[in-house]
């Protein structure tokens, strides 16, 4: 009887990630982190909804927090804020930059000191 479960829970599985397989590609960082947001998003619901440790609620939204950095590196949201600006200058290209590795750092560090204890 288990192993039906075990079967159907696979299955319900490689389905949930058949979009992102399909759309994977092998030369840039994007699909990286796309590969890390869709786990971390199918963690966070699931620990929300079942979690049985006195931090799940917390762990949930600490993933949700690293999933919206995801979110703003990908698109380059910090970069781009200033390049639509009409009045690009050295200066404010520099600041975008610093933003944008600012987002980065805080996510691995948020990786770094939480991964290890998101579990149920």
């Amino acid at each position: 009887m288990w192993r039906l479960r075990q079967f159907k829970r696979r299955l319900k599985n490689l389905f949930r990630w058949l979009p992102v397989i399909w759309k994977d590609e092998q030369w840039d960082h994007y699909y990286i982190y796309e590969v890390l947001k869709h786990k971390l998003i199918i963690m966070s619901t699931t620990i929300r909804k079942h979690g049985n440790h006195t931090t799940a609620e917390y762990d949930a939204d600490r993933m949700m927090l690293a999933v919206r950095l995801i979110k703003k590196i990908q698109n380059e949201d910090y970069l781009m804020e200033f390049i639509n600006n009409d009045n690009l200058t050295r200066e404010k290209t520099i600041a975008g930059e610093r933003k944008h590795n600012k987002a980065k750092h805080i996510l691995f560090k948020l990786l770094e000191n939480y991964i290890e204890r998101w579990w149920d």
